[in-house]
């Protein structure tokens, strides 16, 4: 009788091929909580994991248009109403001389809002890892590795080494949360 694991079953993969392949089929199955890390990315994985696409680029977008807004009515109210002074002759709303700050602004507001915006939807990830150090996946190297949480609903880890090795996954084995398993 095999020792049921906690943590959850990983498998290998040889090449980017079956790796794809199988990630379609796990996405196409009744499991959930499942990822393929790969040791280099592989065109038409983030489709093959029914990834879909980021909103963060829009709250870039939207960040970078917002320092250049503040960026614009800072300057305006400065050098029109508050202390206008003549520089040169040229008028109190000379916008070419404010696209260098303009410009600073939207990208000091677009970078920073969206590295806070990165680690605040960073830690919405539902599908956790396998336990780092404690396994040798060969992900980062040479192998690309199918891993299904225990934290799915339907997990069960017999039915999910079946499912594993029928979509041709090697080595299938759970992994416990110490990193060990059984195969």
């Amino acid at each position: 009788m095999t020792r049921v694991s906690k943590q959850g079953v990983i498998g290998h993969f040889l090449d980017p091929e079956s790796a794809l392949a199988a990630a379609a089929k796990v996405r196409d199955s009744e499991w959930t909580h499942f990822d393929i890390l790969t040791p280099f990315p592989i065109h038409g994985m983030d489709e093959a994991l029914g990834v879909r696409r980021s909103w963060v680029p829009y709250a870039t977008a939207g960040l970078a248009a917002i320092g250049i807004v503040l960026a614009q009515v800072l300057q305006n109210y400065v050098m029109v109403f508050d202390w206008p002074i003549v520089f040169g002759g040229k008028p109190f709303f000379s916008w070419p001389a404010f696209l260098p700050i303009t410009f600073e602004a939207m990208v000091y507001w677009g970078a920073i809002g969206t590295a806070i915006i990165a680690i605040i939807a960073g830690k919405r990830d539902t599908v956790p890892q396998p336990p780092p150090m404690a396994i040798r996946t060969g992900a980062t190297v040479d192998r690309f590795v199918l891993w299904i949480s225990a934290t799915d609903p339907k997990y069960n880890a017999e039915r999910v080494m079946a499912f594993a090795r029928s979509i041709g996954a090697l080595d299938v084995h759970a992994v416990d949360a110490t990193g060990g398993g059984d195969a």
